[in-house]
């Protein structure tokens, strides 16, 4: 087997950076204040003379400008559900560490994803777009390529000897354990892996307990390390708070952008689409403003679903200040792309019709497009209605029938010229109340018109307009 490691070095913070304008220095907290502590903070801050151990007291003494926000735990939880979802696609055996590094076996997949060198390419690019920071390491085993991603990044060993060499020099201080025990380790003279490798097994586990032991056997590959794998979800959601309240649809637009990038990528990973979806905006006390979503077809374009989104959001009226941004979807159909020809005749900047009509019902509403769909009624006022969209064909006459129907049939003013077809006669409506008995012609009048009209059953006039043809 071979494991590639994902290693997130700046979690929380870029967790936050992400859905986030950069306005103003930005910092990490942990803790309450007056014991608040800076856990992370970006380069704008460092150069200021932030730094992480800090009380924030004393970061904001100087830097009164930085925003200082505390660390978002459950975005943190959905950040690593999203890198799941991503790393799924090229592998079903995913896993996670508890600071959040993904693990990913490889060795079966390199043959379908192309060398090593070329798949790093395409993760750092993929990653960049999430806007995550992040080292890449591969090894024989999954806590191997952990190590080595903290270690160094970008190193990649196949072969256990060469794996072994490379943990000699690893310091002990980017181990995933806990501080207290590498301070032990420390204390008795210790500083790099190789020092604690070289100890004899029964005394590590004496000493130190089997934990350790444990764990260096899982790292050498000496036992097998059987972890639970990650299970791909049935449902997407995802937050982004705000930090402050935004009282614009317009400020809304970059964290948007981000949740449905978010959306896209887990609509891939699971080849689906989705149909349709809830954007929820979050006031004071806990009330939300929901906008339901929904399309004409499944699809997992993010430029299309940002588009729709941001149409919807901007017609919705603003009770209140929004303090957090939502996006949930359950509904997640499979996505089934459309046939185009090989050689497209249509222009680049031309849209097809699905995602025109999602296009206008997106900026219009759902009233401001719809079909005729036929009904089964003779009667010419009452043999179609409008929908949303057309569901059943219905029974369409095979008669002609004009393009354009008048609400109200008007007598005829031009002459007749010449019958083209007809008579056609309708009789139906008794059981209703609405009976009706009538003759209808295709004529050409002398202004060189086609129409639709009608006379009395039997009689020839008077001549009443019902249509015109195109």
């Amino acid at each position: 087997m071979l494991w590639a490691c994902v290693l997130l070095p700046h979690r929380p913070l870029d967790t936050l950076r992400r859905l986030r304008r950069a306005t103003a220095p930005l910092a990490v907290v942990e803790g309450a204040p007056p014991r608040a502590w800076i856990l992370e903070a970006d380069d704008a801050a460092q150069r200021a003379g932030v730094h992480p151990g800090q009380a924030l007291t004393a970061a904001l003494a100087l830097l009164p400008t930085l925003e200082a926000r505390p660390r978002d735990r459950q975005a943190e939880q959905q950040l690593q559900q999203l890198l799941g979802a991503w790393a799924y696609r090229s592998s079903p055996q995913v896993r996670f560490e508890d600071d959040g590094a993904v693990l990913i076996e490889i060795g079966a997949s390199l043959a379908l994803l192309g060398p090593w060198p070329a798949l790093a390419r395409r993760w750092r690019s993929e990653l960049a777009e999430l806007g995550l920071q992040h080292r890449l390491a591969v090894a024989p085993t999954p806590l191997g390529a952990r190590v080595l991603a903290a270690a160094r990044d970008g190193l990649a060993v196949r072969d256990p000897q060469p794996f072994h060499r490379l943990l000699q020099d690893v310091p002990l201080t980017v181990l995933p354990l806990e501080a207290a025990l590498i301070e032990r380790l420390h204390g008795v003279g210790l500083q790099r892996l190789g020092d604690l490798l070289a100890l004899p097994r029964m005394a590590i586990g004496k000493r130190y307990g089997v934990e350790l032991l444990g764990w260096i056997t899982r790292l050498l590959g000496e036992v097998p390390d059987i972890q639970p794998l990650y299970q791909p979800p049935s449902r997407f959601e995802a937050h982004a708070d705000l930090g402050s309240e935004v009282v614009s649809t317009e400020a809304l637009v970059f964290p948007l952008r981000r949740l449905v990038d978010d959306l896209a990528a887990f609509l891939m990973q699971r080849s689906g689409g989705v149909q349709e979806f809830t954007l929820g905006l979050r006031h004071a006390r806990d009330a939300w403003t929901r906008i339901p979503i929904s399309l004409r077809s499944p699809t997992r374009e993010a430029a299309q679903l940002f588009e729709y989104a941001r149409a919807r959001m901007g017609c919705t009226a603003l009770p209140a200040p929004v303090r957090l941004l939502g996006l949930e979807a359950e509904n997640l159909p499979p996505f089934i792309p459309l046939a185009d020809n090989l050689f497209e005749r249509r222009p680049g900047e031309a849209l097809d019709w699905p995602t025109l009509c999602e296009r206008l019902r997106a900026r219009l509403g759902d009233a401001a497009l719809y079909q005729w769909q036929p009904v089964a009624d003779a009667r010419p006022e009452h043999a179609q209605r409008r929908v949303a969209q057309v569901l059943d064909e219905g029974n369409a006459p095979d008669r002609p029938r004009p393009l354009w129907l008048l609400p109200q049939p008007l007598p005829l003013r031009e002459g007749i010229e010449a019958f083209l077809a007809g008579p056609e006669r309708i009789e139906a409506g008794w059981w209703d109340g609405g009976e009706v008995r009538r003759d209808y012609y295709v004529v050409r009048t002398t202004q060189g018109q086609r129409a639709w009209v009608f006379t009395p059953a039997g009689q020839r006039g008077p001549w009443l307009l019902h249509g015109w043809f195109a």
